[in-house]
């Protein structure tokens, strides 16, 4: 009797902590964490659709005091192409700074596959994992297998749920100029309209001769054709709902 009770109790600990990992589910290796994070990213890709969005860009001084901006309505098309259309602009030479940076993100992808966050490109390791903005996140170690500009060395944030990238911080493995010294990003990522986007950006330069210089381009509106075609439809029924993006 004292027998058997011993093994009914050891079989109720061992389901209960069966149970339990199975509850709070135990943590990925990294490199299932980036397989499936590359997954989660394809299957974005397929599902991504054509929109316009408002993205404001502004460079700030030392003081935080701005010094130039550029406001522009950026169209996408997948899989690759953009266009875009300066609505207002400022700020002499910082003017021309951001409008080559604007210039740089429309261009057409080369190469695209050097650039992305994949074990050809990075080492990565597990660091651990943090709350952010109400999400568990797996942080992730961002170290280039190159160097070369269009690589971070840093970390990131992957959703622990649905492994999609929520923010990228670190700095370019190869300054991108003589004039700059160094060149911290942030890049934040978020949902819009069924799909995941990168929504801001805040890079903190130290540029020669000059100091501390600060640039942010943050999304303001977005619009796709069901969003376009809902708009036009209240003002005239009769509209088809295919209606073409009006940048």
């Amino acid at each position: 009797m004292v027998l058997r009770s011993t093994i009914w109790a050891c079989l109720v600990m061992v389901l209960a902590g069966f149970a339990s990992a199975q509850r709070g589910g135990a943590t990925p290796d990294v490199s299932t964490i980036i397989s499936r994070m590359k997954a989660v990213r394809q299957e974005n890709s397929a599902q991504s659709r054509a929109y316009t969005v408002k993205r404001n860009y502004q460079l700030l001084d030392k003081e935080s005091q701005p010094k130039a901006q550029v406001i522009a309505n950026i169209t996408f098309m997948p899989p690759d192409q953009k266009q875009y259309n300066i609505e207002s602009s400022s700020g002499g030479m910082g003017e021309k700074v951001l409008r080559d940076i604007l210039a740089k993100e429309t261009e057409s992808p080369r190469k695209a596959e050097r650039k992305e966050i994949s074990p050809e490109n990075y080492d990565f390791q597990l660091l651990g994992s943090e709350m952010l903005e109400g999400r568990n996140c797996y942080v992730i170690s961002l170290n280039p297998r190159r160097e070369e500009k269009d690589l971070i060395r840093g970390k990131m944030w992957v959703d622990a749920a649905t492994y999609n990238i929520h923010r990228i911080e670190g700095h370019p493995v190869k300054s991108p100029s003589w004039w700059i010294r160094d060149l911290q990003i942030v890049m934040s990522f978020a949902n819009v309209d069924g799909m995941w986007l990168h929504t801001f950006t805040h890079a903190v330069a130290d540029v020669r001769f000059k100091g501390k210089y600060v640039m942010e381009s943050r999304d303001m509106e977005y619009r796709t054709a069901e969003t376009t075609a809902s708009r036009q439809r209240r003002r005239n029924p009769g509209i088809l709902a295919g209606a073409v993006i009006n940048p």
